[in-house]
């Protein structure tokens, strides 16, 4: 949370996302959440229709959240009356000055809040869904992010797609993902929690890859460069930690290639077992691809600053926008995600030479420190909200002056 020492009064915003948000699990509810508890209760408040289920926002420190599935229903009449409901009890309760909008998805309501309530309005954007918008023959999500006040780029590659789709490149903002670097960081993991994850591997050599089991992420390569890494370095295990749709095509290749006993599936992860889980790899990869023509690709993956902020070397698809996540030779390495020879050459060197891998991960730890922590993150948001805001508002106090 973001300490408000400075001078200036805070701009509060609401950042509004249909259901990326807790207890949806993914990378861009993860994103936003944090982002959340990141700005703090003075300079944000959160509108959502994701249910909470269960899920508590006791630990958001104040930060007002709005779960109204209403406002975000599909019949256009009960959806219409539970937005402006649930617009009017923000307004009143939190006196928001600007909007953020999680997805491109959220466009129309931005441009609604704009029209009628004068509030500038920014926009997300992570990769997969503006390659859709650039490729869909509908312009609606297009007009959305042209016309935002600003567009925050997962990364240099998200920033790109945007151009491509239109948005002025004095509109594009670069922010990536954040990383919380107090609770990612290098530790010991003991034996029995080593066995607790790894059963019988548990003194082997490990090879991490954690992510949603889709085809994208690239676990068959890691799969298919296994053999040649487990005849240089026999006691080497592959750890998949995620899940999917695609963990029956995984299994199926490992079991088909004699390596299902090499091969470890660990589902439904507890947010509170990552950091076991990094830190007992000796190394982390996820050599993604890009799919352009199905719109699938990885804007960033913050998985890797996760690795490398617990000091663990990180193995990178020279696809998307792994170039801002990964420093090729300085934090991790960048591979052609269709190679797995060349994937095998850089396993092997990491799982045998430790003190090469451990020099690649301290560096990663350092990086992940000074560049992606949440604090450093959030005030680049706030600082562009804060402009948005004054820009907004100087036309009016030049009026009245």
């Amino acid at each position: 949370m973001m300490d408000g020492s400075d001078n200036q009064k805070p701009v509060k915003s609401v950042l509004i996302t249909s259901h990326y948000y807790p207890p949806h699990v993914g990378g861009i509810s993860k994103y936003m959440s944090s982002m959340v508890a990141a700005l703090g209760p003075e300079r944000v408040c959160c509108l959502t229709g994701a249910r909470a289920r269960g899920y508590s926002d006791a630990d958001t420190q104040g930060i007002g959240v709005y779960r109204r599935p209403l406002a975000f229903a599909a019949p256009k009449l009960v959806q219409a009356a539970g937005w402006l409901t649930a617009v009017a009890e923000i307004l009143v309760r939190e006196k928001p000055k600007a909007v953020q909008l999680a997805t491109i998805y959220e466009g129309y309501l931005g441009a609604w809040m704009r029209k009628w309530l004068g509030m500038p309005f920014a926009v997300y954007a992570h990769g997969n869904e503006i390659l859709d918008a650039v490729q869909a023959e509908w312009d609606g999500h297009r007009r959305a992010i042209q016309t935002a006040d600003c567009v925050f780029a997962n990364s240099y590659y998200t920033a790109d797609l945007l151009k491509e789709a239109g948005v002025q490149p004095e509109r594009i903002q670069v922010v990536h993902p954040g990383c919380d670097v107090d609770k990612f960081r290098p530790i010991e993991v003991s034996i029995e929690d080593r066995r607790a994850i790894l059963g019988p591997h548990a003194e082997k050599k490990v090879i991490l890859t954690v992510g949603r089991l889709v085809m994208r992420k690239g676990h068959d390569l890691v799969i298919r460069a296994l053999p040649r890494v487990l005849k240089a370095y026999p006691d080497t295990c592959y750890l998949v930690v995620g899940s999917g749709p695609a963990k029956s095509t995984i299994a199926s290749l490992a079991h088909e290639m004699g390596l299902g006993d090499k091969v470890i599936f660990w589902e439904n992860a507890k947010d509170s077992e990552l950091l076991k889980i990094y830190n007992l790899c000796d190394v982390f990869a996820m050599p993604s691809r890009a799919n352009i023509k199905s719109c699938d690709v990885e804007g960033f993956g913050i998985v890797f600053i996760e690795a490398n902020a617990c000091g663990k070397p990180v193995i990178a698809g020279r696809s998307g926008g792994m170039a801002d996540a990964v420093v090729d030779g300085e934090t991790g390495f960048l591979v052609d995600p269709d190679d797995s020879d060349a994937l095998a050459e850089y396993l092997s060197r990491m799982i045998g030479d430790a003190s090469f891998a451990r020099r690649i991960g301290q560096q990663g730890r350092v990086r992940a420190a000074r560049e992606f922590a949440w604090k450093l993150i959030a005030a680049q948001v706030d600082e562009t909200m804060q402009r948005l805001v004054f820009e907004k508002e100087t036309p009016k106090r030049g009026g009245a002056s």
